[in-house]
Protein backbone atom coordinates (compact mmCIF):
# COMPACT_ATOMS: atom_id res chain seq x y z
CA UNK A 1 0.00 0.00 0.00
CA UNK A 2 1.11 3.53 -0.70
CA UNK A 3 0.89 6.28 1.89
CA UNK A 4 -2.50 7.61 0.73
CA UNK A 5 -3.98 4.11 0.67
CA UNK A 6 -2.76 3.50 4.21
CA UNK A 7 -4.29 6.79 5.37
CA UNK A 8 -7.67 5.85 3.90
CA UNK A 9 -7.42 2.49 5.64
CA UNK A 10 -6.73 4.19 8.97
CA UNK A 11 -9.36 6.91 8.51
CA UNK A 12 -11.92 4.09 8.28
CA UNK A 13 -10.76 3.16 11.83
CA UNK A 14 -9.64 -0.25 10.61
CA UNK A 15 -6.60 -0.57 12.83
CA UNK A 16 -4.11 -3.40 13.11
CA UNK A 17 -2.88 -4.12 16.65
CA UNK A 18 0.68 -3.41 15.53
CA UNK A 19 2.37 -1.51 12.70
CA UNK A 20 5.94 -1.73 11.50
CA UNK A 21 6.50 1.35 9.34
CA UNK A 22 9.92 1.09 7.73
CA UNK A 23 11.86 1.98 4.60
CA UNK A 24 14.25 4.37 2.91
CA UNK A 25 11.81 7.30 2.53
CA UNK A 26 11.98 8.94 5.94
CA UNK A 27 9.55 11.68 4.85
CA UNK A 28 6.70 9.16 4.60
CA UNK A 29 7.70 7.48 7.86
CA UNK A 30 7.53 10.82 9.68
CA UNK A 31 4.26 11.80 7.96
CA UNK A 32 2.63 8.52 8.99
CA UNK A 33 3.96 8.89 12.51
CA UNK A 34 2.51 12.39 12.74
CA UNK A 35 -0.83 11.12 11.45
CA UNK A 36 -0.95 8.43 14.14
CA UNK A 37 -0.07 11.00 16.82
CA UNK A 38 -2.67 13.56 15.75
CA UNK A 39 -5.57 11.57 14.35
CA UNK A 40 -6.45 8.58 16.53
CA UNK A 41 -6.76 9.93 20.07
CA UNK A 42 -8.60 13.25 20.65
CA UNK A 43 -6.23 15.97 21.80
CA UNK A 44 -7.80 16.36 25.24
CA UNK A 45 -7.44 12.62 25.94
CA UNK A 46 -3.88 12.03 24.70
CA UNK A 47 -2.28 12.51 28.11
CA UNK A 48 -4.18 9.44 29.32
CA UNK A 49 -4.23 7.28 26.20
CA UNK A 50 -1.20 8.04 24.06
CA UNK A 51 2.44 7.21 24.70
CA UNK A 52 5.31 8.38 22.50
CA UNK A 53 8.62 6.60 23.07
CA UNK A 54 12.04 6.69 21.41
CA UNK A 55 13.78 3.47 20.56
CA UNK A 56 17.13 4.52 21.99
CA UNK A 57 15.56 5.29 25.38
CA UNK A 58 13.18 2.33 25.60
CA UNK A 59 13.04 -1.45 25.71
CA UNK A 60 10.65 -3.81 23.97
CA UNK A 61 9.33 -4.97 27.34
CA UNK A 62 8.37 -1.36 28.14
CA UNK A 63 6.56 -1.07 24.77
CA UNK A 64 4.62 -4.28 25.47
CA UNK A 65 3.76 -3.15 28.99
CA UNK A 66 2.32 0.15 27.63
CA UNK A 67 0.44 -1.73 24.91
CA UNK A 68 -1.33 -3.93 27.48
CA UNK A 69 -2.74 -0.93 29.36
CA UNK A 70 -6.45 -0.24 29.01
CA UNK A 71 -7.72 3.13 27.78
CA UNK A 72 -9.26 5.78 30.04
CA UNK A 73 -12.46 7.54 28.97
CA UNK A 74 -11.89 6.46 25.35
CA UNK A 75 -12.08 3.38 23.15
CA UNK A 76 -8.36 2.79 22.55
CA UNK A 77 -4.79 3.70 23.36
CA UNK A 78 -1.79 4.24 21.10
CA UNK A 79 1.87 3.53 21.66
CA UNK A 80 4.14 5.20 19.10
CA UNK A 81 7.84 4.34 19.03
CA UNK A 82 9.98 6.79 17.06
CA UNK A 83 13.46 5.86 15.78
CA UNK A 84 12.50 2.27 16.51
CA UNK A 85 15.32 0.74 14.44
CA UNK A 86 17.38 0.49 17.62
CA UNK A 87 14.74 -1.85 19.08
CA UNK A 88 14.70 -4.30 16.18
CA UNK A 89 17.26 -6.50 17.94
CA UNK A 90 14.56 -7.15 20.55
CA UNK A 91 11.65 -7.58 18.16
CA UNK A 92 11.23 -11.28 18.93
CA UNK A 93 9.85 -10.20 22.32
CA UNK A 94 6.71 -9.04 20.48
CA UNK A 95 5.77 -12.57 19.42
CA UNK A 96 3.99 -13.53 22.65
CA UNK A 97 2.11 -10.23 22.79
CA UNK A 98 0.90 -10.51 19.18
CA UNK A 99 -0.56 -13.96 19.84
CA UNK A 100 -3.13 -12.24 22.08
CA UNK A 101 -2.82 -8.47 21.47
CA UNK A 102 -4.80 -5.89 23.39
CA UNK A 103 -7.80 -5.19 21.07
CA UNK A 104 -8.00 -1.63 22.41
CA UNK A 105 -4.38 -0.75 21.69
CA UNK A 106 -2.51 0.32 18.53
CA UNK A 107 1.28 -0.01 18.61
CA UNK A 108 3.30 1.79 15.94
CA UNK A 109 7.02 1.34 15.30
CA UNK A 110 8.62 3.99 13.07
CA UNK A 111 11.75 2.33 11.71
CA UNK A 112 14.27 4.30 9.64
CA UNK A 113 15.73 1.30 7.91
CA UNK A 114 15.37 0.03 4.37
CA UNK A 115 15.30 -3.66 5.18
CA UNK A 116 13.12 -6.04 7.16
CA UNK A 117 13.70 -9.77 7.64
CA UNK A 118 10.31 -11.12 6.57
CA UNK A 119 11.32 -14.66 7.46
CA UNK A 120 10.96 -13.93 11.18
CA UNK A 121 7.80 -15.15 12.86
CA UNK A 122 7.03 -11.76 14.41
CA UNK A 123 7.24 -10.02 11.02
CA UNK A 124 4.86 -12.58 9.56
CA UNK A 125 2.48 -11.93 12.48
CA UNK A 126 2.44 -8.19 11.78
CA UNK A 127 2.05 -8.79 8.06
CA UNK A 128 -0.94 -11.05 8.74
CA UNK A 129 -2.56 -8.14 10.59
CA UNK A 130 -1.82 -5.95 7.52
CA UNK A 131 0.45 -3.81 9.66
CA UNK A 132 3.68 -4.14 7.67
CA UNK A 133 4.27 -1.06 5.56
CA UNK A 134 7.37 -0.16 3.57
CA UNK A 135 7.99 3.51 2.72
CA UNK A 136 9.82 3.46 -0.61
CA UNK A 137 11.23 6.52 -2.37
CA UNK A 138 9.03 7.67 -5.23
CA UNK A 139 10.07 7.03 -8.80
CA UNK A 140 10.65 10.09 -10.92
CA UNK A 141 7.40 9.56 -12.83
CA UNK A 142 5.45 9.38 -9.54
CA UNK A 143 6.62 12.77 -8.26
CA UNK A 144 4.15 14.97 -10.25
CA UNK A 145 1.12 13.02 -8.98
CA UNK A 146 2.44 13.09 -5.42
CA UNK A 147 3.02 16.85 -5.62
CA UNK A 148 -0.48 17.48 -6.96
CA UNK A 149 -1.97 15.31 -4.20
CA UNK A 150 0.08 17.08 -1.53
CA UNK A 151 -1.01 20.49 -2.82
CA UNK A 152 -4.64 19.40 -3.15
CA UNK A 153 -4.68 18.56 0.57
CA UNK A 154 -3.66 22.17 1.17
CA UNK A 155 -6.25 23.54 -1.29
CA UNK A 156 -3.51 24.54 -3.70
CA UNK A 157 -2.92 24.11 -7.43
CA UNK A 158 0.27 24.52 -9.45
CA UNK A 159 0.91 25.52 -13.04
CA UNK A 160 2.48 22.86 -15.26
CA UNK A 161 5.67 24.85 -15.90
CA UNK A 162 6.04 25.73 -12.23
CA UNK A 163 5.64 22.05 -11.31
CA UNK A 164 8.22 20.96 -13.86
CA UNK A 165 10.70 23.59 -12.71
CA UNK A 166 10.28 22.78 -9.02
CA UNK A 167 10.65 19.03 -9.49
CA UNK A 168 13.57 19.30 -11.91
CA UNK A 169 15.42 21.54 -9.44
CA UNK A 170 14.71 19.61 -6.24
CA UNK A 171 14.18 16.08 -7.57
CA UNK A 172 12.79 13.48 -5.18
CA UNK A 173 13.62 15.27 -1.91
CA UNK A 174 10.04 15.33 -0.57
CA UNK A 175 10.97 17.06 2.65
CA UNK A 176 12.57 19.93 0.76
CA UNK A 177 9.64 20.19 -1.65
CA UNK A 178 7.30 20.57 1.32
CA UNK A 179 9.66 23.10 2.89
CA UNK A 180 9.76 25.22 -0.28
CA UNK A 181 5.96 25.16 -0.53
CA UNK A 182 5.76 26.23 3.13
CA UNK A 183 8.13 29.09 2.30
CA UNK A 184 5.94 30.27 -0.58
CA UNK A 185 2.79 30.14 1.58
CA UNK A 186 4.52 31.99 4.39
CA UNK A 187 5.23 34.81 1.94
CA UNK A 188 1.77 34.67 0.29
CA UNK A 189 -0.74 33.12 2.76
CA UNK A 190 -3.75 33.72 0.49
CA UNK A 191 -2.19 31.93 -2.51
CA UNK A 192 -4.36 29.38 -4.34
CA UNK A 193 -2.23 28.66 -7.43
CA UNK A 194 1.57 28.38 -7.47
CA UNK A 195 2.95 30.01 -10.61
CA UNK A 196 6.34 30.18 -12.27
CA UNK A 197 7.12 33.59 -10.75
CA UNK A 198 6.49 32.22 -7.23
CA UNK A 199 9.02 29.43 -7.79
CA UNK A 200 11.55 31.88 -9.21
CA UNK A 201 11.16 34.44 -6.44
CA UNK A 202 10.70 32.34 -3.32
CA UNK A 203 12.52 29.10 -4.15
CA UNK A 204 15.32 30.97 -5.89
CA UNK A 205 15.28 29.19 -9.24
CA UNK A 206 15.97 31.33 -12.31
CA UNK A 207 13.37 30.54 -14.96
CA UNK A 208 15.98 30.61 -17.76
CA UNK A 209 18.97 29.21 -15.91
CA UNK A 210 18.08 25.95 -14.20
CA UNK A 211 18.64 22.24 -14.62
CA UNK A 212 15.27 21.79 -16.32
CA UNK A 213 16.15 24.30 -19.05
CA UNK A 214 19.62 22.77 -19.35
CA UNK A 215 18.15 19.31 -19.89
CA UNK A 216 15.75 20.69 -22.51
CA UNK A 217 18.64 22.40 -24.29
CA UNK A 218 20.67 19.20 -24.35
CA UNK A 219 17.76 17.13 -25.64
CA UNK A 220 17.12 19.58 -28.48
CA UNK A 221 20.77 19.96 -29.51
CA UNK A 222 21.10 23.55 -28.25
CA UNK A 223 24.62 22.99 -26.96
CA UNK A 224 25.51 26.65 -26.66
CA UNK A 225 22.45 27.30 -24.52
CA UNK A 226 23.31 24.37 -22.27
CA UNK A 227 26.88 25.65 -21.87
CA UNK A 228 25.54 29.14 -21.14
CA UNK A 229 23.44 27.69 -18.34
CA UNK A 230 26.45 25.82 -16.96
CA UNK A 231 28.45 29.07 -17.04
CA UNK A 232 25.66 30.76 -15.07
CA UNK A 233 25.79 27.91 -12.53
CA UNK A 234 29.55 28.38 -12.26
CA UNK A 235 29.19 32.11 -11.59
CA UNK A 236 26.51 31.42 -8.98
CA UNK A 237 27.98 28.26 -7.48
CA UNK A 238 26.60 29.01 -4.01
CA UNK A 239 23.05 28.61 -5.33
CA UNK A 240 23.97 25.95 -7.91
CA UNK A 241 26.57 23.65 -6.34
CA UNK A 242 28.03 21.20 -8.81
CA UNK A 243 26.96 18.34 -6.51
CA UNK A 244 23.38 19.28 -7.43
CA UNK A 245 24.04 19.54 -11.17
CA UNK A 246 25.99 16.31 -11.67
CA UNK A 247 23.24 13.88 -10.57
CA UNK A 248 20.76 15.58 -12.92
CA UNK A 249 23.11 15.23 -15.89
CA UNK A 250 24.07 11.67 -14.99
CA UNK A 251 20.42 10.68 -14.70
CA UNK A 252 19.55 12.35 -18.00
CA UNK A 253 22.35 10.77 -20.03
CA UNK A 254 21.84 7.38 -18.36
CA UNK A 255 18.20 7.44 -19.43
CA UNK A 256 19.16 8.41 -22.99
CA UNK A 257 21.58 5.46 -23.03
CA UNK A 258 18.83 3.18 -21.72
CA UNK A 259 16.41 4.51 -24.33
CA UNK A 260 18.90 3.50 -27.05
CA UNK A 261 18.99 -0.03 -25.68
CA UNK A 262 15.22 -0.52 -25.47
CA UNK A 263 13.85 -3.10 -27.87
CA UNK A 264 10.29 -1.82 -27.38
CA UNK A 265 10.27 1.98 -27.48
CA UNK A 266 6.49 2.00 -26.82
CA UNK A 267 7.23 1.09 -23.19
CA UNK A 268 9.93 3.74 -22.83
CA UNK A 269 8.13 5.81 -20.16
CA UNK A 270 7.73 2.80 -17.88
CA UNK A 271 11.25 1.50 -18.55
CA UNK A 272 12.88 4.88 -17.88
CA UNK A 273 10.63 5.70 -14.93
CA UNK A 274 9.55 9.07 -16.34
CA UNK A 275 6.30 10.72 -17.32
CA UNK A 276 5.20 10.05 -20.93
CA UNK A 277 5.20 13.84 -21.27
CA UNK A 278 9.02 13.82 -21.31
CA UNK A 279 9.64 10.86 -23.63
CA UNK A 280 10.02 13.15 -26.64
CA UNK A 281 13.04 14.74 -24.94
CA UNK A 282 14.75 11.35 -24.73
CA UNK A 283 13.78 10.49 -28.30
CA UNK A 284 15.38 13.71 -29.52
CA UNK A 285 18.45 13.24 -27.35
CA UNK A 286 18.94 9.69 -28.66
CA UNK A 287 19.22 11.11 -32.18
CA UNK A 288 21.92 13.53 -31.04
CA UNK A 289 23.96 11.32 -28.72
CA UNK A 290 25.22 7.95 -29.91
CA UNK A 291 25.80 5.16 -27.41
CA UNK A 292 29.55 5.57 -27.90
CA UNK A 293 29.35 9.28 -27.11
CA UNK A 294 27.07 8.63 -24.14
CA UNK A 295 29.57 6.12 -22.74
CA UNK A 296 32.29 8.77 -22.91
CA UNK A 297 30.05 11.42 -21.32
CA UNK A 298 28.98 9.17 -18.44
CA UNK A 299 32.58 8.19 -17.76
CA UNK A 300 33.65 11.85 -17.67
CA UNK A 301 30.77 12.76 -15.36
CA UNK A 302 31.90 10.07 -12.95
CA UNK A 303 35.44 11.51 -12.98
CA UNK A 304 34.16 15.04 -12.34
CA UNK A 305 31.99 13.76 -9.51
CA UNK A 306 35.02 12.14 -7.88
CA UNK A 307 37.04 15.33 -8.37
CA UNK A 308 34.27 17.40 -6.77
CA UNK A 309 34.69 15.20 -3.69
CA UNK A 310 38.47 15.60 -3.70
CA UNK A 311 39.15 12.12 -5.08
CA UNK A 312 41.72 11.73 -7.86
CA UNK A 313 43.25 14.52 -9.86
CA UNK A 314 41.23 16.22 -12.60
CA UNK A 315 42.72 19.67 -13.24
CA UNK A 316 41.85 21.56 -10.04
CA UNK A 317 39.68 19.30 -7.84
CA UNK A 318 38.88 22.02 -5.33
CA UNK A 319 37.84 24.64 -7.90
CA UNK A 320 34.12 24.67 -8.62
CA UNK A 321 34.72 27.05 -11.52
CA UNK A 322 37.21 24.64 -13.08
CA UNK A 323 34.88 21.69 -12.55
CA UNK A 324 32.06 23.51 -14.33
CA UNK A 325 34.47 24.29 -17.18
CA UNK A 326 35.36 20.61 -17.38
CA UNK A 327 31.65 19.85 -17.45
CA UNK A 328 31.15 22.21 -20.38
CA UNK A 329 33.92 20.43 -22.29
CA UNK A 330 32.22 17.09 -21.69
CA UNK A 331 29.08 18.34 -23.41
CA UNK A 332 30.93 19.19 -26.63
CA UNK A 333 31.07 16.72 -29.55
Amino acid sequence: MRFEQLKRHLEAKSFAPCYLIYGEESFFIEEIGQWFEESIIPKDLRDFNQTVLYGSDSSMSEVVERARQLPMMYERTTVIVRQAQTLMRQIAELETYLEHPNPQSVVVFLIHSGSMDKRKKVIKQVDKFQGLYECKPLYENELPAWLESHLSQRNLEIEVQAKQLLLSFIGGNLRRIKSEIDKILLAIPELTTIRLEHIEKHVGIHRNYNVFEMQKALSSGQLQKAISILNYFSENAKDYPIQMTLPVLSSFFSKVFKYHALSNKDEAAKALGVSPYFIKDYQNAARIYSMKRLTRILGSLKQIDLASKGVGQLNSPNSTTQLYQDLSLVMRP
